[in-house]
């Protein structure tokens, strides 16, 4: 369960008991008036940046928390990141290839990081494309990037030449 308009997991509850679901509604109606109830898919937190045209890369997220909340998206420690995802070669293809593919069907140019969750049985789902992907301390992108040697100005350079003014 979460609110339809928040961003960095702010609102959600996962849900494993009926008895939850009035907590879980009353926490993702604070922060608006609609919500979005959704399977739960107990997986591997995979995330793929993309830059121009191809992907940079994928990055395994292993939170210290339940899930990947808020707390392990920002707070410094709360969560592992692993770049390279440590996946085998044709599935560590295969979530780029998606990602990719996710970031090209929705018509994004440019910069996005597409997050996906890999289940015990490595079948990947997407679970957003974040057109604004964060560029703090802690953030995805600019890990991936340092992981393949773009420095932090390099990648503002990069992100600057791929942007497009197009309506």
């Amino acid at each position: 369960m979460k609110p339809a308009s928040e961003g960095s997991s702010v609102g959600v509850t996962i849900v494993n008991e009926a008895e939850g679901m009035a907590s879980a509604l009353k926490e993702a109606f604070r922060y608006g008036p609609r919500v979005i109830l959704e399977k739960y898919i107990r997986g591997r937190e995979i995330h793929v940046g993309i830059l121009g045209d191809a992907p940079l890369g994928a990055i395994e997220i292993r939170p210290k928390t339940a899930f990947y909340d808020y707390t392990a998206k920002y707070v410094p420690g709360m969560s592992e990141h692993l770049f390279p995802a440590p996946l085998p070669p044709a599935v560590y293809q295969a979530v780029s290839q998606l990602a990719y593919q996710a970031h090209c069907l929705l018509g994004c140019v440019g910069v996005s990081r597409v997050d996906l969750l890999l289940d015990d049985e490595m079948h990947p789902y997407v679970l957003e494309v974040n057109t604004l992907p964060g560029m703090m301390e802690t953030s995805l992108l600019p890990e991936m990037a340092r992981g393949i040697g773009i420095d932090f100005d390099a990648l503002v350079e990069k992100i600057l030449e791929t942007a497009s003014l197009a309506k």
